[in-house]
């Protein structure tokens, strides 16, 4: 072959793999595992009261309460191959296994578990803080809440 054609094929290879670092670039610090501390509604809407009434989900509450009280917990693990693992163990519910893929872009976090009813977990949850010890996401509840963002923070867990 032309040296010029593997001279083009090598330039348009390196630009291939250039573009798919650039699209799906994994933030170091989010690697890793991670325990929820606390998730939380936020609205930067002037919310109503009937808004601000279906913000206050007892269920989220409740889950708050036992994650601070230690008797559930919920962890993801983020892989640098590409795969993620979470769990969550509540008492008197069973407890939930997840298995993933998922890649990051424009700090966006988009994630696939084709074994998991309803889908990830994750995915398009945009990175809000993604620190050594601390990492925060939000993304939109949906119609039954517009308008109003799910944040939820995650710490390193302490062993």
């Amino acid at each position: 072959m032309h040296p010029v054609y593997w001279r083009r094929l090598w330039l348009l290879a390196g630009l291939v793999l250039l573009m798919g670092r650039a699209c799906a670039q994994v933030p170091a610090a989010l690697l890793g595992q991670w325990e929820l501390r606390q998730i939380s509604f936020v609205t930067d809407q002037g919310a109503d009261p009937a808004l601000l009434a279906r913000m206050d989900n007892p269920e989220v509450a409740a889950l708050n309460r036992a994650v601070t009280a230690g008797t559930a917990r919920l962890l993801v693990t983020f892989r640098p191959d590409g795969t993620y693992a979470f769990s969550i163990a509540r008492p008197g519910q069973p407890v939930r296994n997840e298995i993933g893929t998922y890649f990051v872009r424009d700090n966006t976090l988009f994630a696939q578990s084709p074994a998991t009813a309803g889908g990830s977990s994750f995915d398009h949850q945009r990175l809000v803080q993604v620190g050594r010890r601390k990492l925060v996401v939000e993304f939109l509840v949906g119609e039954e809440l517009p308008g109003v963002l799910e944040e939820v923070e995650y710490r390193r867990p302490k062993y």
